[in-house]
Parts: C-alpha cells; structure tokens; sequence
C-alpha cells in the first residue's frame, strides 16, 4: 500500500500548479534549496509544496538524501511531462506577448531543401499570404520541438518521430554528380570507378555513400582521401571546383543552378536506395491558419517538383 492513504486523496481532483512548478524546479536543480531560490520562496514553502503535490498524486516524487534529492521512479516519469507543459506555457505567453511572433512561420530545415525549395519560391507564398511571415533556420541539426522556437521542420527519414504529426513532401535518392572536368580526367563512367576517386562527404549524412555504393554491389573501404563537408550545397561547390564525386539529392540537384554546365550526373541511368522527405509539426498545429497554409502551399511546390514543373 502507497504511504499515502487514499482517503488523504479522496476528493483530490485539482493538482496545485505552484506543487508543480516547485517539484519542476527541484527535479532540474536536485536541490529544494536550489529550487527555493529560483522560486523566491523558502526550502520550507517548497518542501511543503512538494509533500501536498505528492499526497495528491499518491506517489512519493524524491528520495531525500540530506540537502540533495534524487527523482523516485514516480518523479522520474513525471517530470519530462511537467518540464513539456511549462515550456509550453512559455511558448503560449510569448505568442501572446508578442503579436509579431503570431505572424510568423517558423521553419528548420536542411540548407539544400532551403537554398533550392523553399527561399526561391517564398515570394509566391508572400504574395498569396502576405500577413504570414516565414523565418527559415537552415540547418543540419533535428529541432527539438520541446525546446526550440520552430513551428514545422523538414526532415529526412521513415516520417515516424513520437509526439509530432508527419506529412511526406517528396521521395528523393542520391545522385553522384561532378565537374565534367573530372569525370573526364578520372574516367569516371560506372559506379565501380568510384573506387579509385575521391568521395566528397556530407557530414549530416556520413552513411549516405556507403549505402549507394552498397546498393551498387561496390565495396570500398579507404575514405582516408575523402572530403568532408557540413552541409549538401558545401559538397556540391566542391564537385564544382574538380575536387571529386559528390552525392547529390535528386530531384533537388536539378533546381541547383550550375547543373548540366558545371556539375553533371557521373552515371546517367543508375539509380538509389530511396527516403523521403517529411513536413513534422506538432499534433495540434494543424488548428492555426499560418501552419495549414504553409503546409498546403509547401506540399504543392513539392508535387510539382516531384513532377519535373515549376512550384507554383
């Protein structure tokens, strides 16, 4: 039996919002001294806070272990769902505050999806929707949409992520392209010779080779004369400087604006593994008019790309 009696709980259907606040700011800070000055109250107020919030919930939240406190098994599951909710009560408060934030889109995504995609038809959005402003983050990096201010993100893979709604945008694969120059002067013809030439990288993708080979049934083990770079369009400027093979995201390479002059496709006809490019937003955000039109207008720009037109 819990130590907490259920008839101390009979009737407990409201949860104190400041024993949430005080258990959130023990579990971050492992202290409820700590806590107590980040609250502005005293260790006592917050213990107290803390005990109340246990007695309703029928659960012991910390094991006191002199000043210090360590999460209990209950506290542990419970306290990424508080730190979500007040973090989510931030971002609430900030859409209000801020009446200019309300406008706007928030958009992480790759800097390739960005620079081909996304910046060069925003005019076209602008002038369907021009009270919604979108701001774009190129990036690598996943958003974490827990902590980071971002409304959508574009990313790459199977499109299931736990707590975000997924929409597919485009089915994409790799393309090895180079300068001309260098498909020449290296007799580069067939995926085999990509053996001996020098492979230029995407950090954000270190695999990304090693499957198309793989796919090809070519084996190549040294990377040591490799290039690495942290971003697709860093490859792509360095295929064009004659500096190797680079794997290009097809059909994005062809929005790219020296392909077919200088950077070509090294072996016309040979094909990839395939994934998928994905919109991820929160579950709910499908309710706020700014999101439903830039997800209709992005999923359209994505189709007529995927059917070789001009977004529109």
């Amino acid at each position: 039996m819990s130590e907490f009696d259920s008839s101390e709980r009979r009737g407990r259907t409201n949860i104190s919002l400041m024993g949430l606040r005080a258990f959130d700011a023990a579990a971050r800070l492992g202290s409820f001294r700590a806590a107590a000055d980040a609250m502005g109250l005293t260790p006592s107020a917050v213990s107290h806070q803390i005990k109340t919030l246990e007695r309703d919930l029928g659960a012991v939240l910390f094991h006191r272990q002199g000043r210090a406190v360590m999460l209990s098994e209950a506290g542990a599951r419970l306290a990424p769902h508080v730190r979500q909710g007040f973090m989510a009560f931030t971002r609430g408060a900030a859409v209000v505050r801020a009446g200019a934030r309300a406008r706007q889109v928030r958009v992480s995504a790759l800097a390739l999806f960005s620079q081909t995609v996304l910046i060069p038809n925003l005019a076209r959005f602008s002038e369907r929707w021009p009270e919604y402003d979108i701001r774009i983050e190129a990036t690598p990096a996943y958003a974490d949409f827990d902590r980071d201010d971002v409304d959508v993100a574009i990313r790459v893979g199977n499109g299931r992520w736990p707590g975000l709604k997924s929409t597919e945008l485009l089915r994409i694969s790799g393309l090895p392209v180079a300068s001309p120059a260098y498909l020449r002067t290296h007799g580069i013809r067939r995926p085999a010779d990509a053996v001996s030439a020098r492979l230029i990288h995407d950090t954000a993708q270190p695999a990304a080779w090693r499957a198309w080979l793989a796919a090809q049934g070519v084996a190549r083990p040294d990377e040591s004369k490799d290039l690495w770079f942290d971003s697709a369009p860093a490859t792509l400027h360095a295929a064009e400087q004659g500096l190797g093979l680079a794997l290009a995201i097809d059909p994005l390479i062809r929005l790219w604006p020296e392909y077919g002059r200088r950077i070509a496709e090294a072996f016309p006809g040979t094909t990839g593994p395939c994934t998928r490019y994905w919109l991820a937003r929160r579950p709910n955000s499908d309710a706020d008019p700014k999101i439903r039109a830039f997800t209709g207008w992005l999923r359209s720009a994505c189709r007529a790309l995927d059917r070789g037109i001009a977004p529109t």
